[in-house]
């Protein structure tokens, strides 16, 4: 999404007196494009799902963790184990989050609420936004009649537009992000977990910066 029509998108919403806490998140400040990479705060967030298809998949677990300073700062990293709506399905095979687990997990409305707590006035970082993100805009709707107004930056979609440049070159390249990391230098994790994934999108993000010619959030974002 365009920052100018971010902006306007949340004032027009603003006038509606959406309730809390997406109030507070929508009167929120944003970055702006020229704003420099180190005073920008992202939110690098990875969710589990019971499926690939945004559009009816449920949340089963959450994890962030926030960048700040231009480093990524562990001390905020969070995970939440959601409350399907259904049953999780063959993707227990995938992340080991069973009907037992989920069970006990959030209210998926209480972990939509935390995750717009903590996006306020920050940038929205994940790897594959059309999963992740379009979810997230689905339940927003759900609960606050509006989708995730936020900026996004999206690593898969970064390094996709940076392959398109190089297609001579890299026309196979993977952009699965253990293969993107391992491309970066960067050490294998084990998948599938949310908080570890959001943690190893943060990292990609930080050797991106450092390997490309980035500086702003405009340069992340166009």
């Amino acid at each position: 999404m365009r920052l100018a029509w971010l902006r306007a998108r949340r004032w027009y919403y603003r006038q509606r007196h959406p309730r809390a806490p997406f109030d507070a998140f929508l009167a929120a400040e944003l970055p702006r494009p020229s704003t420099v990479f180190a005073d920008i705060e992202f939110v690098s967030l990875d969710i589990e799902t019971t499926g690939l298809d945004a559009n009816t998949a449920d949340m089963l677990s959450v994890g962030w963790v926030i960048v700040r300073n231009g480093k990524v700062d562990l001390s905020t990293a969070e995970s939440h184990i959601v409350r399907p709506t259904g049953d999780v399905g063959d993707s227990a095979s995938v992340h080991g989050l069973t009907d037992t687990v989920v069970g006990e997990g959030l209210d998926w409305a209480v972990a939509v609420d935390k995750i717009v707590r903590v996006l306020t006035g920050r940038v929205l970082l994940v790897h594959h936004a059309g999963l992740d993100k379009v979810l997230l805009d689905r339940l927003c709707q759900a609960r606050f009649g509006e989708r995730l107004l936020v900026p996004v930056v999206d690593t898969l979609a970064l390094e996709h537009r940076r392959q398109r440049r190089h297609h001579h070159v890299e026309a196979n390249a993977s952009l699965r992000l253990a293969d993107l990391r391992e491309t970066y230098g960067l050490p294998r994790y084990a998948a599938h977990d949310c908080l570890v994934d959001a943690v190893a999108t943060a990292e990609l993000l930080m050797a991106i910066v450092a390997h490309r010619n980035v500086s702003s959030l405009g340069d992340l974002t166009s």
